[in-house]
């Protein structure tokens, strides 16, 4: 058996190695990373993408692959959240515990109140993500939060999640299909399908339909496994 200050020696030794390790990865760490890439986003992202959120533009267009398969991740978990609960999808009632109790009234006035605003500015994310910090996937979180809140001010909301999942699988092949219409106008899948030569007003088409769909799967998927887990948890 190792004395305690035997095994406290060991652990400062394993530190040592591993900051010492870090140390050495960080000393060719300007000759592996540059700006090109970030100078050219600024100098051709406008004119490329039609994006002014240069974010926007990198995730809907110079990485949409990226995106998809963060889309195809949260398609994943949801999946995987459905597979692991116990409740019974018949019930589409999902009563939860702080239903046992009586919701105070002025919570209740004031989730009506932060509703639709909640639901208006996650619609407003969504629709300027190109023009403004934010996209698909924050408004369409701030979305999710909104609908979530009507289980506080209605407790008999049912949620058939059965539906709402479907709703999400087909969100998501409207996404890959809509990132493969590239490949028929411009030759080059998952990029827009409107050459940049056509304007950018008809590039925004491109990014306003995808931002539209993304926020509508997040909000889906989020909204599902809330669900699942107010099911679960009852």
């Amino acid at each position: 058996m190792l004395s305690s200050v035997s095994r406290k020696l060991i652990l400062i030794a394993a530190m040592a190695v591993v900051f010492g390790l870090f140390a050495a990865s960080l000393i060719d760490l300007a000759s592996l990373y540059n700006d090109a890439t970030k100078d050219y986003f600024f100098e051709h992202g406008f004119e490329e993408t039609g994006s002014n959120n240069l974010v926007t533009g990198i995730l809907l267009d110079y990485r949409l692959f990226d995106s998809l398969f963060e889309a195809g991740i949260l398609l994943v978990a949801v999946s995987g959240v459905i597979w692991v609960s116990k409740h019974d999808f018949a019930d589409k009632n999902p009563n939860f515990m702080i239903d046992k109790y009586k919701t105070p009234d002025l919570f209740i006035s004031f989730a009506r109140l932060v509703y639709p605003l909640l639901l208006a500015f996650g619609l407003y994310i969504i629709l300027n993500g190109h023009l403004s910090p934010g996209g698909g996937f924050q408004g369409g979180a701030l979305a999710a939060t909104a609908i979530l809140i009507l289980y506080f001010i209605d407790k008999n909301k049912e949620t058939d999640i059965k539906r709402i999942v479907t709703i999400e699988k087909v969100l998501y092949l409207a996404i890959i299909l809509v990132a493969l219409l590239s490949l028929f106008t411009r030759s080059t899948a998952f990029t827009n399908f409107v050459a940049p030569a056509a304007g950018r007003q008809w590039q925004v088409v491109y990014l306003v339909t995808l931002n539209v769909l993304i926020g509508l799967k997040v909000a889906f998927g989020l909204w599902t496994i809330f669900t699942a887990f107010l099911k679960e948890g009852r």
